[in-house]
């Protein structure tokens, strides 16, 4: 598995917001592959199912839910089924505001900070999520027919969305921290987490990764846990684990050779995490 930056284009710079309704299939799949960008990202499943895969946990969205991603989460997707249809919203803090103030920064809080109560999919029994719909499609209509002043509506209505999700996720008693800190956060981890998708099946210990960040272990521990809400361990573990999953569904190879071939080299240990991270055994999971 490999994460992957994405980048601006030339347009999303002069304007930094995007709505597209992408249809998907087996071969959009991106399980191996995460992603992060510089962007914030509100997506509107309008048909089929999907498994999301981010902060090495796994949400299955089916239509009518929502999924939401900052721009400092890795995330995958993995379509369930023949084709999904979905409506996709990405934009910058810029779009929000060209000069970040605690006014505009209220916009962005829940894509910034994490409270005890977040997690990145709004279901579609959640009172909130009719709203959310009728607002995404609003958008949709007007950044498809481009009408004088398309840009003023769009920035009101997505204004709007983002105040019903700053309601939704409330949670006072996490404190505030500053985008550019979020930011310069995950570019710090940013080898690191390369490093993890990529060798997961070897031997990786946190002294070896704190190093590779130029930090101290217990520094790295700490600074690891504050920026992914996770310890290192955990995180790690998940990485593998999810690679298990995979595994069990697509290959004939017993269980124990794709946990070692996964990374686990203690099979009894390994059979403990995974029942704790999956609830179920790697029996139940290839049956």
């Amino acid at each position: 598995m490999k994460v992957v930056k994405d980048n601006y284009r030339r347009l999303f710079l002069e304007f930094p917001f995007e709505i597209n309704e992408i249809k998907l299939d087996k071969a959009d799949d991106r399980q191996e592959e995460f992603h992060w960008h510089n962007f914030f990202e509100i997506t509107y499943i309008k048909k089929g199912t999907i498994t999301y895969f981010v902060n090495e946990k796994s949400y299955v969205v089916e239509a009518g839910d929502f999924a939401i991603f900052n721009h400092i989460e890795p995330h995958g997707w993995e379509i369930q089924g023949e084709e999904a249809e979905v409506l996709v919203m990405v934009f910058s803090s810029t779009f929000i505001s060209e000069r970040e103030s605690g006014f505009d920064y209220d916009y962005l809080k829940p894509f910034i900070e994490r409270g005890s109560n977040f997690q990145n999919v709004i279901w579609q029994r959640d009172k909130v999520v009719d709203k959310m719909a009728v607002i995404m499609q609003e958008v949709y209509l007007e950044w498809q027919s481009r009408a004088a002043g398309y840009k003023l509506m769009i920035k009101a209505d997505v204004l709007k969305l983002l105040t019903l999700l700053t309601r939704y996720y409330t949670d006072d008693n996490k404190p505030m921290e500053l985008l550019e800190q979020k930011q310069k956060a995950m570019k710090r981890l940013e080898p690191i987490f390369t490093y993890m998708y990529q060798y997961y099946s070897k031997k990786i210990t946190l002294d070896e990764m704190a190093a590779l960040a130029y930090m101290s272990p217990t520094y790295f521990s700490a600074f690891f846990r504050k920026v992914t809400g996770v310890p290192f361990s955990e995180y790690l573990a998940g990485i593998r684990i999810r690679e298990v999953q995979r595994c069990l569904r697509n290959q004939d190879a017993g269980i124990v050779d794709i946990a070692l071939a996964c990374g686990f080299h203690n099979i009894s240990n390994f059979y403990r995490i995974y029942k704790k991270y999956t609830g179920k055994s790697p029996g139940e999971e290839r049956k």
